[in-house]
């Protein structure tokens, strides 16, 4: 075995090989490193200790094959173990370089590039380099087609999303239009109604009105009778006086006092029956006022209350696919794929989920880093929002498509996530990535679509 930094026979040293065509090779890598007993290589050993599955993210594949260019020792026991596969064997047995560009079409038609390339990187046939840049060309292209798949699926389901949003848009006015009718029909029905009650109402004042005249005339009539039973009264009364006087000189008559007596009585039944028929005249006419009184207070109450509408604006929201949950990996890679979408992330919450063992800096880059190439397959517009307390002077971070802010000294990342949602245009969809309860509150009251990290880190691991 050659010594630690020995480079490999035959390197591929400058040959643009993407860590996606070697992921066979890298994960047999990634397994030797695990339980490597001799001196890691440099370059491997900021990977010590790392959790197995956590070798498979780009920053760690990239450290594998850089390992695998410029350690002669570790490259020689990966290969072993690689060609020690029976699909990496079998492939390899299968090759030939005359029948080189077959068996190249023969893989990207199985979608089996990347095992085919492992074997050339690893075994390095005869005009191997040759082999892999073709190789490379086609899963270029491959990927370039994939890409333009992508897109036109996205485009297509935004467009059905549009048809679907303007059919309903069009069954919303068409229902607003009859709630419209149907109100109006209401508004119709109780204009008349209350023309009815009112006609009925000023009916009833005008019987009050003609009820209470007729009481008057009948208390009038009550306050004659009454007048002429005081002055028959009055004409007793004299006729009492006219015999008292004759019984005084008329002692011996007996029949003559009798019939004094019986002259000297009250009021006659008729008189009686009069003043009995006037107060019952008073007594009905206060209860026919007492009526009309009432009458007149239910009317009053009656009159109709007005009532106010409130109206709210809302943000443009990006439409997810139908069939999909936009708080998944499915659905935030498609609702990315829309033109014009912001994409604003609470970084440590997302770095913590990701890289949680690694050091704060580290957890940046490889966000960023992961962000960056995001931005490339997606064409997306990202916003990275970090804590500035966990710096002494935030380091200036210049990713194609990201842009990175860091909050003020003594200020949270939080508000300046929901700060920058605020002052995007209400025509801009927002999605923001945090697990954090307070941020995916005010986001979502912003207009945001708010999605967990976990998915982010699902979709930066695609």
């Amino acid at each position: 075995m050659s010594t630690q930094g020995d480079a490999p026979p035959a390197t591929a040293e400058g040959l643009p090989v993407p860590e996606s065509l070697l992921v066979p090779l890298l994960d047999v890598a990634a397994t030797t490193l695990a339980t490597y007993d001799g001196d890691l290589p440099a370059v491997l050993r900021p990977l010590a200790g790392f959790d197995p599955k956590r070798l498979g993210s780009g920053t760690a594949r990239q450290q594998l094959h850089r390992a695998l260019e410029v350690d002669i020792g570790f490259f020689e026991r990966v290969v072993e173990r690689f060609l020690a596969l029976d699909e990496a064997s079998a492939a390899l047995e299968a090759w030939s370089t005359p029948l080189a560009l077959r068996r190249i079409d023969e893989a990207a038609a199985r979608s089996d590039l990347p095992l085919l390339a492992s074997v050339l990187f690893a075994a390095r046939p005869a005009g191997w380099e040759f082999a892999l840049g073709v190789l490379c060309a086609s899963f270029d292209r491959q990927r370039a087609e994939k890409e333009r798949d992508d897109d036109a699926k996205a485009r297509e389901m935004q467009l059905t999303s549009l048809d679907e949003a303007r059919r309903r848009a069009e069954a919303a006015r068409d229902d607003a239009r009859a709630t419209a009718d149907r109100l109006e029909a209401q508004l119709h029905d109780e204009r008349r109604g209350r023309r009815d009650r009112e006609l009925r109402a000023d009916r009833a004042i005008e019987d009050a009105a003609r009820r209470r005249e007729e009481s008057e005339a009948s208390i009038a009539q009550a306050d004659a009778a009454a007048a002429g039973a005081e002055a028959r009264v009055a004409r007793e009364a004299e006729r009492a006086r006219e015999a008292e006087q004759q019984l005084r000189d008329l002692r011996r008559e007996t029949a003559d006092r009798e019939r004094a007596r019986s002259r000297a009585g009250g009021l006659a039944p008729d008189e009686v029956r009069a003043l009995s028929e006037a107060a019952r005249d008073a007594r009905r006419l206060a209860t026919r006022l007492d009526g009309l009184t009432k009458l007149t207070a239910s009317a009053s109450a009656s009159a109709p209350a007005g009532s106010g509408k409130a109206t709210g604006d809302t943000r443009l929201r990006v439409p997810c696919p139908p069939g999909l949950q936009a708080d998944s990996a499915d659905g935030l890679d498609a609702m990315l794929r829309a033109r014009g979408v912001q994409l604003v992330i609470d970084g440590y919450n997302v770095s913590m989920e990701g890289w949680p063992d690694a050091p704060i800096a580290d957890q940046r880059e490889w966000l960023v880093a992961a962000l960056a190439r995001l931005h490339l397959r997606l064409r997306c517009d990202v916003v990275v929002v970090f804590d500035g307390a966990d710096v002494a002077a935030p380091p200036p971070v210049r990713r194609p498509g990201v842009r990175v802010l860091f909050s003020s000294d003594g200020e949270k990342a939080d508000p300046v996530v929901v700060r920058e949602v605020a002052r995007l245009s209400s025509t801009t969809a927002a999605i923001v990535v945090s697990s954090d309860q307070w941020v995916r509150d005010h986001a979502a009251a912003e207009g945001a679509t708010v999605v967990s990290s976990g998915v982010l880190l699902e979709v930066l691991r695609r």
